[in-house]
């Protein structure tokens, strides 16, 4: 290192008393180093390379040729190349002019020749790891005690003076349970060799879709796997269950738990009533499991509280929300506390099945996106929360950028707001450290200062000092799923993102990458006009074992792989665990760390685990073993589907007759006076908390059918007020009950009069009805009906085609007449309904 100063103008004395460590400390203490220098190291490598598969024998000549002449071969050109950066010459592309005299630059040939041998000795050495010694020599943290460090291999030699004997003893079995006996420290060495393969144990295939959420038993016997569904309108027959499952590894079942569903809307088609369950089964959005107790959240608008004894699964509780439940967290510390994420994000007693609001301070429209509870004893009462903007709905090659972080601090008595900065990105994830009081985000940059290419970052905070952040790492990636911290060492933190990378950060080198784990390319086809991480799930499932150099990743390649982040960037890849033709999509330790637990975008389920050879034939299990018996869930009754309607015929009534809705003569049905929600907030300026105690906005409010007619009303337009009587002259139409006025002839009345001695009724006489069609724009009674008794023919009702035009209430409002025709026509088939997003969707179930 210290020859290669001499690039910097430094000449090594070779009589120095000094050891060499100290000079080098003294030398680049006083000397500013270019930022270049490792590169200049690495194409001096290249040089000697080349020169060498050239068997040059005058060096200093055949490079001055080969910059000052035209080249031909791809050698040449390299050297060429490497010699035009090293000179930091500009414009020297073909037959360029060199920008420095002959002399000079024959000057700095000298150098570079003199540096070749030294830059061959750092082959293996990376520009990175250059910049490391330089940094680390600064500082002053070079031992001064020379110190050679080889690798060997080790033999199978059995002498007992072999210096790798205490190595082989060590990785033996035996020789660890005896050590253990006699009181040795050899737990994790112990629990390293019994652990250190894994291999497939059960396999199962048929969950409603990908498998995206797992959770084992704390004994870990059991465990669950909660899947996504089909659910949305233009997928709803391909919905099928086993959204949520169960395992139980001692008795090699799987049983499904059917309660995440709701009735199928009515409206569907002859074809799916016939093949289709009644149920529409939702997305299993989030799952954990604490003693005896499995918590699941769905997209049903419920969290469910299962319980287990025996072999039997019951549903223990159910806590309902208004929307979608899509984030949920238990405390790990009181059993009672459980924080969800809806519409809202709610802190529930559950012991008492009662819940309280947490607020927040934006009032932007976001989506829960992550919630975790704090996991030491100093942070138990700290609760996180992220949120993303809320999505429009429409396909996006970018995640939203804008966001929320937020914490409270929950008491006995009192939920304290714990605001934290910067705060206003997109969270994509949040993670507690296992031991330390802090914690770590993945998220947007925002309007941080960042360097060039970065497009997220991972910010560590520590809440019982600051509330801002402590320290920064810049990713490149666009979208991260999952951040880690490393158990074992406190310093690496890793990064899991859309692209197939992870990569992983040193708290002493914050300022760069410290390793990228890279995955294969996806095997679904992708957009071709999107970035890979644009499209693909990238890298989902990334956990920990018992050692550092176990860490684990699996992505949308179907490969599970094993690094080492001790290792160079080239070394760091331990081994391919495990490999199916689909993508994982999540994955979970038991408690021990002995069994792995997969879950695929197939709807398939894999078990690897370290003792997975047959105990009683000490071999691997055959495919056949490796299968899992299911038992389906007992199918619930049929019902009629005719009942649909009737059903909703029955909550309409009930709506109808507790006041909460109120028929109107003209326009229908709408709000009574015990009315009490969904409230249009869009409508209604102010608390948007509390939207029922604002009044409309004036623009809307002049739009309302009930009220002063049209021509009365001051604000109004041409245009507005002839499109409000349309409206409301089609709520009439709508409204109006047809022979409400007509009168009807009794059937069963006995005629005195009558010789005839059956008993049936008269025989109806033809009427002619002479109908008077009033200002429809003044009276609310549209039709009054002259019913004319003394007629006994068809004739006199026939009216002139031309007489009903004259009297058609269009006939005073010309610019209405197309509109009113087309607002009628639409009766036919009616479709009408209002902007999704301008509808509260949160009906209670009964009444949807």
């Amino acid at each position: 290192m210290l020859n290669l100063l001499s690039l910097h103008g430094w000449q090594y004395p070779p009589t120095s008393e000094v050891s060499i460590s100290d000079q080098v400390i003294a030398v680049l203490s006083s000397h500013e180093v270019h930022r270049d220098f490792a590169k200049k190291i690495a194409m001096l490598r290249e040089l000697a390379k080349i020169i060498s598969n050239e068997a040059v024998i005058d060096t200093s000549t055949w490079l001055w040729e080969v910059l000052t002449s035209k080249v031909r071969s791809k050698n040449q050109q390299s050297v060429k190349y490497c010699l035009t950066q090293l000179l930091t010459l500009k414009g020297m592309a073909g037959d360029g002019v060199l920008s420095a005299s002959p002399a000079v630059i024959k000057q700095q040939l000298q150098i570079f020749l003199s540096c070749l041998p030294h830059a061959s000795i750092l082959y293996r050495r990376q520009p990175a790891d250059i910049d490391a010694f330089i940094q680390t020599a600064k500082n002053g943290h070079l031992s001064s005690s020379p110190s050679i460090i080889q690798a060997a291999r080790v033999t199978d030699s059995s002498s007992s003076s072999s210096v790798f004997g205490p190595i082989r003893a060590l990785n033996s079995v035996n020789t660890l349970l005896q050590n253990r006996e006699l009181g040795g420290p050899v737990k994790r060495q112990l629990r390293t060799k019994v652990k250190s393969d894994f291999s497939l144990l059960k396999t199962w295939k048929g969950a409603s879709n990908d498998v995206n959420v797992l959770a084992w038993a704390p004994d870990g016997t059991r465990f669950a796997a909660g899947a996504t569904a089909q659910c949305d309108e233009g997928n709803m027959e391909y919905n099928r269950g086993n959204n949520l499952v169960i395992g139980d590894l001692t008795c090699n079942r799987l049983e499904e738990v059917p309660g995440h569903y709701i009735i199928r809307p009515p409206g569907r088609a002859a074809s799916q009533r016939a093949t289709s369950d009644n149920r529409l089964f939702m997305s299993v959005t989030a799952m954990q499991w604490f003693d005896d107790t499995l918590f699941t959240a769905s997209y049903d608008n419920t969290v469910k509280l299962w319980r287990f004894s025996g072999n039997r699964i019951t549903n223990h509780k159910t806590l309902p929300h208004e929307s979608k439940v899509l984030v949920m967290a238990r405390s790990n510390f009181q059993d009672d506390l459980l924080a969800t994420g809806a519409q809202s994000f709610r802190l529930w007693n559950i012991m008492e099945s009662k819940d309280a609001p947490l607020i927040i301070e934006s009032r932007r429209d976001l989506t829960p996106s992550c919630l975790a509870w704090g996991s030491t004893h100093d942070t138990k009462h700290l609760l996180l929360a992220g949120m993303s903007e809320k999505d429009d709905g429409l396909p996006h090659a970018c995640p939203a950028p804008s966001g929320f972080l937020t914490g409270w601090h929950v008491g006995e008595a009192s939920i304290i707001p714990t605001p934290f900065q910067p705060n206003s990105q997109n969270i994509f994830d949040i993670k507690w450290h296992p031991t330390l009081p802090r914690f770590a985000t993945a998220s947007t940059v925002g309007q941080s200062q960042v360097s060039r290419g970065t497009r997220s970052v991972v910010r560590v905070y520590e809440p019982l000092k600051w509330k801002s952040q402590t320290i920064e790492f810049e990713c490149p990636a666009l979208d991260i799923n999952d951040i880690t911290f490393c158990p074992m060492n406190s310093y690496y933190v890793t990064a899991s993102c859309t692209n197939g990378v992870t990569y992983v950060w040193d708290y002493r080198r914050r300022d760069q990458v410290l390793l990228e784990l890279p995955h294969g390319e996806p095997l679904n086809q992708l957009d071709e006009l999107l970035e890979r991480e644009q499209d693909d799930v990238g890298v989902r499932m990334a956990l920990w074992g018992d050692e550092i150099n176990q860490f684990y990743t699996g992505a949308s390649d179907g490969i599970v792989k094993q690094w080492n982040i001790l290792r160079s960037q080239e070394d760091a890849l331990t081994k391919n665990v495990f490999g199916i033709e689909e993508e994982i999509m999540c994955g979970a330790f038991s408690s021990d760390k002995s069994n792995l637990l997969i879950g695929d975008a197939g709807g398939g389920i894999h078990i690897l685990s370290t003792s997975s050879s047959s105990p009683r034939e000490g071999r691997d299990p055959n495919e056949d073993e490796r299968k899992m018996q299911f038992r389906h869930a007992a199918q619930p009754p049929c019902d009629d589907h005719a009942s649909d309607s009737e059903s909703g015929l029955l909550a309409a009534r009930k709506l109808l007759n507790s006041g909460k809705l109120k028929r109107h003569p003209v326009f229908g049905v709408g709000q009574g006076p015990h009315y009490d929600g969904p409230f249009a907030g869009w409508a209604r300026p102010g608390n948007p908390y509390q939207p029922h105690l604002a009044s409309l906005e004036p623009d809307v409010k002049m739009r309302q059918l009930d009220g002063p007619a049209p021509k009365d009303r001051i604000g109004l337009d041409e245009e507005s007020r002839q499109l409000v009587e349309a409206h409301i002259q089609l709520a009439r139409i709508r409204n109006q009950r047809r022979n409400e006025y007509k009168r009807k002839r009794a059937v069963d009345v006995i005629d005195l009069c009558s010789d005839e001695e059956d008993n049936r009724g008269p025989e109806r006489r033809a009427q002619s009805r002479h109908i008077y069609i009033g200002d429809f724009m003044g009276i609310a009674n549209l039709q009054c009906e002259v019913i004319d008794l003394t007629g006994d023919t068809d004739t006199d009702s026939e009216e002139n085609a031309s007489t009903a035009r004259a009297r058609s209430p269009c006939s005073k409002f010309p610019k209405m007449d197309s509109l009113l025709e087309t607002l009628e026509a639409g009766l036919e088939e009616d479709f009408w309904w209002p902007d999704s997003g301008q509808v509260n969707p949160n009906f209670p179930q009964e009444e949807a």
